[in-house]
């Protein structure tokens, strides 16, 4: 399933399909809410028998931004509608399990600072089990709007500058073998298809993997993963071998450590070849009055602007539950590396806070900071940005709520003149939320 983007609405609006399919995707880009609707309507008449859950819902909100195209000088201010029906269905069954969510999220600028825009946020989650369990197909497909910048989040400073809608759909055939009590291997197939509506660059992957997890005792146990990929992009093919090993241990309660280490060899269609160690390591501990949680990672991103990324992070938290909330604080260091050519694209270095509080029973305030550290090898760009966000929900009866939003963003040059030539955003949001 591919969820369909248009970019504007209007008698204007182009169809990203071409061919003798094309008045279909027409139909299902003008329709996609009734489309999707109707796909599900049809499954839970197909099997009442089943248990499945089905929640459409709408919100409507208003947005106030005082700088539009994120300008120094000259800002622009804008107020934004939008209508945002939406669905949510869960269904499990003997044969098939399915979880689905979708938001049609149409767009309103009253100033005419862009055009009115239709786009969605869509997530399909499914698992067939097609003879005794053993063998099963997962089926996946996410649509949302992210930034072209892999390191920095646009989305919160603007809802389309330096942003691009990404699809990304997958088909898993696998084997679950038993070769003893506490072993299972998982054997399979996986091909994974991106797509972007605006730019970035599109991949075809094709991918033979096998799992193997061994279970010691009820609290500790070890893996191990072979993968082979081949991948097509728009502008290079390469080829990839992932061989892995490693471990998890509940060593109490809410506590547990988990630790892998690998490597992956990329043999490109330019000549290059490349090796890569990767890793996966974690401790999460329970100590009463916090949890701390300590990651590092290395991992192949998915970035627009690039056709392979190694991302590199560590990161640490503290989290704490209270009687009428929660408090937490985090910090995190992320390096960002084209594999390709080994050289370093971005780095991010991350501090932050944040909270919940429950003023009243149906009334929460929520608060968040961060301070983030940019640095880039080739581009001049701000190396800070601050962003602090603010929140009120009111629960009222009927599953009906009312929330309210200011985020405030500043990119500052010179930590000792933080004026100068300073790009801010201010963003305050009104929604109300009906659940059906």
């Amino acid at each position: 399933m591919h969820f369909i983007h248009g970019v504007t609405c209007g008698s204007d609006c182009l169809v990203p399909h071409e061919g003798p399919l094309a008045p279909f995707f027409a139909v299902l880009k003008r329709w996609p809410l009734c489309f999707a609707s109707v796909c599900v309507l049809l499954g839970v008449t197909q099997v009442q028998a089943s248990d499945y859950i089905l929640k459409p819902s709408l919100a409507i909100s208003e947005e106030y931004t005082d700088n539009v195209f994120e300008s120094v000088q000259n800002k622009r201010p804008e107020y934004i509608t939008r209508v945002q029906p939406g669905l949510s269905y869960i269904y499990k069954a003997p044969l098939w399990d399915w979880d689905l969510g979708y938001v049609f999220d149409y767009r309103n600028y009253a100033r005419g600072s862009h055009s009115d825009e239709i786009t969605h946020t869509g997530n399909v989650k499914g698992l067939l089990k097609l003879v005794d369990e053993r063998l099963n197909l997962d089926l996946m497909d996410s649509y949302q709007r992210v930034s072209l910048n892999i390191a920095r989040d646009a989305t919160q400073e603007s809802l389309f500058l330096n942003q691009t809608d990404q699809n990304i759909a997958t088909i898993s055939p696998y084997l679950l073998w038993h070769p003893g009590e506490k072993t299972t291997l998982k054997t399979g197939y996986r091909f994974i298809d991106t797509r972007y509506w605006g730019e970035g660059i599109e991949k075809q992957e094709h991918v033979a993997f096998a799992n193997l997890n061994h279970e010691l005792t009820s609290k500790f146990s070890m893996q191990a993963d072979y993968a082979f990929s081949k991948t097509r992009t728009t502008s290079v093919n390469f080829d990839r071998h992932d061989l892995s090993g490693g471990f998890r241990y509940n060593y109490a309660d809410k506590s547990f450590l988990f630790g892998s280490l690998g490597n992956s060899w990329q043999i490109f269609s330019s000549g290059n070849n490349v090796s890569n160690l990767f890793w996966s390591a974690g401790i999460t501990h329970d100590l009463s009055i916090f949890v701390l949680t300590l990651e590092t990672r290395v991992q192949f991103a998915e970035d627009p602007l690039s056709n392979s990324t190694k991302e590199t992070s560590y990161s640490g938290k503290l989290d704490r539950e209270l009687k009428r909330g929660a408090i937490g604080l985090f910090s995190s260091y992320t390096e960002y590396v084209i594999t390709q050519t080994g050289a370093q694209d971005w780095n991010r270095l991350a501090f932050g806070a944040s909270g919940r509080y429950e003023v009243l029973p149906k009334l929460t305030a929520n608060l968040e900071a961060t301070a983030e550290r940019f640095s880039q090898k080739t581009a001049a760009d701000y190396p800070y940005r601050f962003t602090g966000t603010g929140g009120l929900n009111y629960a009222f009866n009927h599953d009906i709520t009312l929330g309210l939003t200011y985020i405030y963003v500043t990119n500052v040059y010179d930590l000792d003149n933080m004026s100068a030539g300073a790009k801010e955003i201010n963003r305050a949001m009104v929604e109300v939320k009906k659940v059906f």
